[in-house]
């Protein structure tokens, strides 16, 4: 029987005065993943926008987007002939200036989070599909 396991892949980002920073995780046990978006799985009876609230709210604590962004063009990967994952990339506005994203609460199985500029984001995340997704996100947040 094959079994088609979809996962959402969420950049939170938020904007202060004349910039934008981006919160990369790095799940444990923390030497052995690289750092990069809140990732998780869509339940069965879940629908992807509910999807994306949970995961980044349980990853983080921050519980209302201002704003999600689809970034499209979800990744597909076959693992033998029984086993599919699709990850479908998308963008969660934490913040705006004068309303900042509240401070990070992590849950259980973050070991370590930070915000960071878009070059350094860009230069930290381990996933070439993630480096894509947040030049979709870049380019999409400078019109």
């Amino acid at each position: 029987m094959f079994s088609l396991e979809h996962r959402v892949r969420v950049f939170v980002f938020q904007f202060l005065e004349n910039d934008v920073q981006y919160l990369l995780l790095r799940q444990r046990p923390r030497e052995e993943w690289p750092l990069g978006p809140v990732v998780g799985p869509i339940g069965l009876d879940e629908g992807i926008q509910d999807a994306i609230v949970r995961e980044v709210r349980e990853e983080t604590g921050i519980r209302k987007p201002h704003h999600i962004i689809d970034l499209s063009e979800p990744t597909k990967e076959l693992f033998g002939e029984d086993v599919g994952l699709v990850e479908w990339p998308f963008a969660y506005q934490a913040g705006v200036p004068g309303e900042p994203s509240p401070g990070i609460i992590p849950g259980p199985m973050v070991g370590e989070f930070r915000w960071m500029s878009f070059e350094q984001a860009f230069q930290n995340v381990g996933n070439a599909s993630d480096r894509e997704a947040l030049i979709r996100l870049r380019l999409d947040l400078n019109g």
